[in-house]
């Protein structure tokens, strides 16, 4: 993926801010920004392209990608 220009709005850019660190970590396979806060995200290479529609939905997709991290270590602090 290439590195898009952070977006100009707090909420787009926390959410992009996640995405590229999901990415640098191989979280996920990859993230692509969308006119008016929209996003497009993979997993993985096989699996289904996600449409983010916009920065509500992104913070879900955030969320359960955070959620799954969290239980894969055991709700551990």
């Amino acid at each position: 993926m290439t590195q898009a220009t952070a977006p100009e709005q707090f909420e787009d850019r926390l959410v992009w801010a996640f995405l590229h660190t999901f990415l640098r970590y191989g979280l996920i396979h990859s993230a692509v920004d969308g006119p008016e806060g929209q996003w497009f995200v993979q997993i993985g290479p096989d699996h289904q392209i996600h449409h983010l529609t916009d920065t509500e939905d992104a913070f879900g997709f955030v969320l359960e990608i955070l959620e799954i991290i969290d239980g894969a270590q055991g709700g551990e602090q």
